[in-house]
Parts: C-alpha cells; structure tokens; sequence
C-alpha cells in the first residue's frame, strides 16, 4: 500500500511540473490569423505573439524550407502531422 501511495505522489508530482507532458502545445489557429502584416509568411515573432510562450523548435520544424517563415502550405503540414486539423485558437 505504501509503494502504491508513493507511485501516486510521484505521479502527481511529475503531471504537475509538466514531465509528462507532451512536447508540443496545441498549435491550432488559422494561417491567417497568425500572418498579422498579412505578407503570406509567418515569422518567429508573429507565431510567438499568436501563441504565448510558443516553443522555437516547433515554428523551426514548421518552417521546412528553413527561409524564417511559415507559409500557408508549411502551416497545414505541420498541423496535420499534429492531428491539429484546420480548428480554429478562438
């Protein structure tokens, strides 16, 4: 019982500071929501103020051609790799 309780506690724990958790967020939103000065691209910095606290790694796996943007095509491989379909943020 005792093992039992500290398997509980050590799951907690690790839930809690996010080590179970996925390596991704949930990147869902419109290209065109994210692309704010509307040039057909999505920067660093326009994915990181559409998602708060975004991981670079994950705008750098969608950026397949490695040119600094996501473009349109680039944004719906990535969500659809994710299973995050073409699901609206809001």
């Amino acid at each position: 019982m005792k093992r039992f309780m500290v398997g509980i506690v050590v799951g907690l724990f690790l839930a809690g500071s996010g080590a179970l958790a996925s390596d991704t967020k949930d990147y869902i939103g419109h290209f065109g929501d994210m692309d704010g000065n509307k040039d057909k691209g999505v920067t660093w910095e326009e994915f990181g103020a559409f998602f708060p606290g975004a991981e670079k790694a994950k705008f750098e796996e969608a950026d397949q051609d490695k040119n600094g943007k996501i473009d349109h095509g680039e944004w719906h491989k990535f969500k659809d790799k994710y299973g995050y379909g073409h699901k609206s943020k809001k």
